[in-house]
């Protein structure tokens, strides 16, 4: 049997030379989410036998022809020919073998409903409490059930790192295509009529030559933004969105600002605990909005004189600006921090309910983001 060295040598010859694959290939699409249940057959490292069991792959295609997934398998393996089911209580060798691989899958070609991509990939395998570092590399195919809907079939030969030697595993299932999918490039424009679409002559007989068309002959709109995909510099647009003439959403600023009130003890310029989570949330708002700045403002009741009061609101709005700076990391540059002392009350100062309303430090912050303008 060839080296590892060797099998990973030829798959990166065959992903390099192997051919494009065409607008509409078989199998999970460009841009989208694939999920795969099926079933795995796996022989572990110094296992006898090939055993089955339940797998589930969840990929992701960057383009049309490289996929990136992850696979899990959960499968009853054999070791030194001890069978899981004859475990015994003695620590006999059979085990559940659990498969963590993470691979990239290079589609290289395909005809009709079938579709042919070669396997590369790492990952841990752990059987019995211990872990294996397992490298794999082999080839499949999908045959096509409908554009969402393809079978899978793989092989694979398994290296493990810590065992040594190269094991077979074999990997069927049913691949789902997640999320909207866009209408079939299945013919293209001859110009002037001949757009291979719905005939007399299609529904936009003018249709420029070579342009990929519907059904109907109309040049083909992915995202249904009113711009045709060869004219769109911004193909994906969401649903709805106001675009330009080149396919491309409008955006708008907007205005958005947190506030939060913290109160303090009689006489107090000290934080309490319970107010933390307050001035995290103006933290967390300067971080999403980085040109925003914030007003501390200090305030307190009208028990004592005005001299003094006025001192105590700047070192309770002080208290709030150290611990945005000194612990969330908020510069300081970004925060100003004035005491009203007791001139500003909210609530009446002649019972106790309201004289703690009125201890209190008022964090404001505001900022603007970009949003997507709708029709």
């Amino acid at each position: 049997m060839k080296p590892m060295s060797q099998w990973l040598a030829m798959l990166g010859l065959l992903i390099l030379t192997g051919p494009t694959v065409a607008d509409e290939p078989v199998g999970p699409r460009a841009g989208k989410v694939y999920l795969t249940p099926g079933l795995a057959i796996y022989r572990a490292p110094t296992g006898d036998d090939l055993r089955g069991g339940p797998a589930i792959g969840l990929g992701y295609m960057v383009n049309s022809n490289l996929g990136l997934e992850l696979l899990y398998s959960d499968v009853k393996v054999d070791r030194d020919g001890v069978v899981a089911s004859r475990q015994d209580a003695s620590g006999g060798k059979g085990r559940k073998a659990e498969l963590f691989w993470a691979n990239a899958l290079y589609k290289i070609g395909g005809a009709g409903k079938f579709q042919p991509f070669a396997l590369f990939g790492v990952g841990r395998t752990e059987i019995g409490g211990s872990n294996d570092t397992e490298v794999n590399v082999g080839a499949g195919v999908f045959t096509e059930l409908n554009r969402r809907l393809s079978v899978r079939a793989d092989v694979r030969a398994v290296h493990s790192t810590d065992e040594g030697g190269i094991e077979p595993f074999a990997f069927i299932g049913l691949t789902a295509t997640l999320g909207r999918m866009a209408p079939p490039p299945s013919r293209y424009s001859g110009g002037d009529g001949g757009d291979g679409g719905a005939d007399p002559g299609g529904g936009c007989p003018n249709a420029p030559p070579g342009v990929a068309v519907d059904a109907d002959g109309c040049p083909l709109d992915e995202d249904s933004d009113g711009v045709p995909d060869y004219l769109d510099d911004c193909l994906g647009t969401i649903a709805g969105a106001a675009v330009d003439a080149k396919g491309c959403h409008f955006e708008d600023e907007e205005a958005v600002s947190a506030e939060v009130t913290i109160e303090f003890d009689f006489d107090s310029s000290q934080l309490r605990d319970s107010e933390y989570r307050d001035v995290r949330r103006i933290a967390e708002f300067m971080r999403e909005h980085p040109e925003a700045d914030a007003m501390i403002e200090g305030h307190t009741d009208s028990m004592g004189t005005d001299r003094y009061n006025q001192r105590l609101s700047q070192r309770r709005a002080q208290a709030v600006l150290d611990r945005l700076v000194d612990v969330e990391g908020i510069a300081a540059s970004r925060i100003t921090a004035t005491g009203y002392g007791e001139s500003q009350p909210i609530a009446g100062n002649d019972t106790e309910e309201g004289r703690q309303r009125n201890r209190r430090v008022i964090g404001k912050a505001d900022g603007s983001r970009m949003v997507i303008r709708m029709k």
